[in-house]
């Protein structure tokens, strides 16, 4: 990083902000405070940002945070002005601790960035970035702001990447999120973002973003470097990335053949780190029957384990398991209150089990309408659509009686095995003339 502070405040920061090793984050954050009791003015800026940002995984605590820039500040630190000021928290009583001006420490820490400072280098990019020197110092006309914000865009994406290079892993995140989603007037340009990327990889500790090239080469139909990336991932035990690389041999669409048995193993892999998605799709695997015997008792563990990790559509399957009583004992009140539960939230829910429990009444009074326009949105691929859309139709429930549209629907889900669906075909004949009737 240069010698521009104490070996005990460069490894402080060098362990926050330029490798992604979480367990290693106190010791870094310990060793500035160290630099902050030896009174190390610019050892004030870090440990404020880690109160500012959660650098390092600190607590947040605003107040910390403003009092570690002010006593930075009043000991001459240029970085405390300008931390201070992305923070909104450059007020008066600031300003009459300050040494130097803003316009005179934002021109040492570029100084410092000029010299090869990555950190210098990072906070000059966000004085661009984020708009304090169009609106500190600049200041454009109305006519001028446009071009100007532009401009101060790819100043901000220069020193990024020149941060970056250095390893710096903030540095990073902003120069590849910004060329990727256009942020902050910087031009949106995936395939530049991803080459910039495979140009750093050597340099920075990208660990957290595996994820993210699999992602960006996946929505550019790049699925050979998506699923090299998806490796890359699994070899740090990245379980998004094993999710991913499970997907693609469940799907075997993009890049590699269909394996239903490697796709199951690879979500046992994420599911050993305690990943929801590793869970969830484990019951996928086992609820289908997907590389595996069909299991429905194995599938409700997994799906109840996603669940208590947090991910809700894992209540989707739960809900269809209590209804038919699938793997685990048949509760069709608890299916109901599940799937409920995740139309309220907006969240994806299983239209088609919700229709049932309107349609007969269960956890809630009947609505006819509102089961036959469930059962329509599921749609016909699911069973109980076609069994509750033809119910509808036969008993005139809401609706004209149509036996002719409520034999269509049985026929459809009987043709495919059904057994409740050709129980239902038998209360029906056809005539001589081809017309279908009770019996």
């Amino acid at each position: 990083m240069g010698r521009f502070y104490s070996d005990t405040l460069e490894e402080g920061v060098r362990l926050i902000y330029f490798q992604a090793d979480p367990a290693l984050f106190p010791q870094g954050v310990k060793l500035v405070e160290q630099a902050v009791v030896a009174g190390e003015p610019d050892a004030y800026y870090y440990l404020a940002r880690c109160y500012a940002w959660e650098d390092g995984n600190v607590e947040g605590d605003e107040r910390k945070a403003k009092e570690l820039y002010k006593k930075g500040i009043a000991l001459g630190s240029d970085l405390c002005v300008l931390g201070a000021d992305r923070m909104g928290a450059l007020n008066e009583e600031m300003k009459a601790v300050m040494v130097r001006s803003l316009r005179e420490s934002y021109d040492a820490v570029l100084k410092m960035a000029e010299a090869g400072d990555p950190m210098a280098q990072y906070t000059v990019g966000l004085f661009y970035f984020w708009g304090d020197m169009l609106f500190r110092f600049q200041k454009p006309s109305k006519e001028e702001f446009d071009r100007c914000e532009k401009e101060n865009a790819q100043v901000a994406l220069k020193w990024f990447c020149r941060s970056a290079e250095q390893g710096c892993i903030p540095a990073f995140r902003n120069a590849f999120n910004g060329m990727r989603g256009g942020i902050n007037s910087i031009p949106k340009d995936p395939k530049e973002a991803l080459r910039w990327a495979e140009s750093v990889k050597d340099k920075v500790d990208m660990r957290d973003y595996y994820y993210s090239m699999v992602v960006e080469y996946q929505r550019l139909k790049d699925y050979g470097n998506a699923n090299r990336w998806c490796r890359v991932g699994m070899e740090v035990g990245d379980s998004s990335c094993i999710v991913s690389l499970g997907l693609v041999y469940l799907e075997g669409d993009k890049g590699l053949p269909m394996d239903e048995k490697e796709a199951l193993r690879l979500f046992g892999l994420a599911a050993e780190n305690g990943n929801e998605y590793g869970y969830y799709n484990m019951g996928r695997c086992y609820y289908n029957g997907w590389g595996c015997a069909q299991d429905y008792r194995q599938a409700v563990e997994y799906f109840k384990k996603a669940r208590d990790l947090g991910h809700t559509t894992a209540d989707m399957f739960l809900s269809r398991c209590y209804y038919y009583g699938r793997g685990v004992q048949q509760d069709q009140l608890t299916a109901f209150r599940l799937a409920k539960a995740l139309r309220d939230k907006e969240q994806d829910y299983p239209r088609e089990i919700l229709g049932l429990c309107y349609l007969n009444g269960i956890g809630t009074m009947p609505d006819y309408a509102l089961a036959r326009s469930l059962f329509e949105q599921a749609g016909t691929g699911y069973y109980a659509s076609c069994i509750g859309l033809g119910d509808i139709y036969s008993k005139g429930l809401g609706v004209e009686e149509d036996i002719q549209k409520a034999v269509s629907y049985y026929e459809n889900a009987a043709s495919r095995g059904n057994a409740e669906a050709s129980e239902r075909m038998k209360q029906f004949k056809k005539t001589i003339f081809g017309k279908w009737k009770r019996r």
